[in-house]
Order: structure tokens, then sequence, then C-alpha cells
């Protein structure tokens, strides 16, 4: 277990660790860095302003930031609950349905820039 107090680069490690067993063995987590450079390609095609890129990367990091600790919930679920309890199903629907909520957000601010750059000819 690691110190609090240990060095910044130590404790980095571990987020590091996190991050590529997501992309590892998290399926969901590699769909979600597709379709980000999915919204990616689209805003540099639709040559969006930098207020749009400020917002779609917000809704990027906010979209991996959830998934992951859906991730670490359902882990944990796993692990304190193997066997199908109510709470633990609650558990892992709700942070889910974070992931659904910040997805479906994403689609969205894609689907008006679209709107704004087809409708108003300005990105």
């Amino acid at each position: 277990m690691v110190n609090k107090n240990s060095p910044i680069w130590r404790r980095a490690r571990f987020a590091w660790r996190g991050l590529l067993v997501a992309i590892r063995d998290e399926a969901s987590f590699r769909a979600e860095l597709w379709s980000i450079a999915v919204a990616i390609v689209v805003l540099i095609g639709l040559r969006a302003s930098w207020l749009w890129w400020a917002l779609a990367l917000l809704l990027m990091a906010a979209l991996l930031a959830t998934e992951l600790l859906n991730s670490a919930i359902e882990s944990l679920a796993d692990l304190v609950s193997p066997e199908f309890h109510p709470l633990v199903a609650r558990a892992k629907d709700c942070g889910a349905a974070a992931v659904l909520v910040i997805s479906v957000s994403g689609g969205l601010l894609i689907l008006l820039l679209l709107w704004h750059r087809l409708h108003l000819g300005v990105g």
C-alpha cells in the first residue's frame, strides 16, 4: 500500500497502472476511446472553434473518468458480494447510468455542433 506522503511520481504510477488496466481489461473503456477518436475527427472536420473543443474535451475527460469510477465500483462490488445482491446490482446500475448520462451529453454536444454548423455556417 502506498503512503499518502510518498512522492507524487510514485503515487502517479498507480494512476497510470489503473489507466492501463482499464484499456486492457474494460471493453467499454476501449469503446469510449474509439468514440472519442471519432468525435475528434468530427471536431477537426467541422473546424470547431476553441469553445466547442473546450466543451468536447471536458465531456471526453468526464466520460473516461466516469467509466473508470464505474469500473472501480464494479470491481469492489464483485469482491464484496460475488453472489447476486440487490444493493450491489443497484450500485452497478447507478454507475452504468452515470456513464450513460455523460455519453448522451457528449453525443448531444456533437449533434448540437453539427446543427450549429449546418444552420449558421460557423463553428
